[in-house]
C-alpha cells in the first residue's frame, strides 16, 4: 500500500468509525450536511465514503455534521514504512 492509498483508507475508516460510534445513519448524515448547506444524495455519500473518493473539505464537513471536535491521527506516521530495496538475484 503506497502512502496515498494508506491515507485514503484511513480517511474512510475515520469517517466510518465516527459515524458508527455515534450511531448516525448515512441518511441522517446527509440530512445534517444539508442543514449546513451541503446537499448530497444519500447514495452518493455512501459511494464516496466506500470508494474513498472525497476531499478533505468534505471529510471535515462530515465530521462537523457529526459533532466531532477532535480526533488523533499521530499514530499513523508509524504505519508508513519505506519500501525495502529490491535485490536482484543473479
Amino acid at each position: 500500500m503506497n502512502p496515498r492509498q494508506f491515507y485514503e483508507a484511513r480517511a474512510k475508516s475515520i469517517v466510518k468509525e465516527m459515524r458508527e460510534s455515534k450511531g448516525i445513519s448515512y441518511k441522517e448524515l446527509a440530512r445534517r450536511l444539508e442543514a449546513q448547506g451541503v446537499v448530497v444524495d444519500v447514495q452518493v455519500l455512501i459511494n464516496r465514503v466506500n470508494q474513498r473518493k472525497f476531499s478533505f473539505a468534505l471529510a471535515l464537513q462530515v465530521l462537523a455534521a457529526m459533532g466531532v471536535e477532535y480526533f488523533d491521527i499521530t499514530w499513523q506516521r508509524a504505519q508508513l514504512k519505506k519500501p525495502e530495496p529490491k535485490t536482484l538475484l543473479r
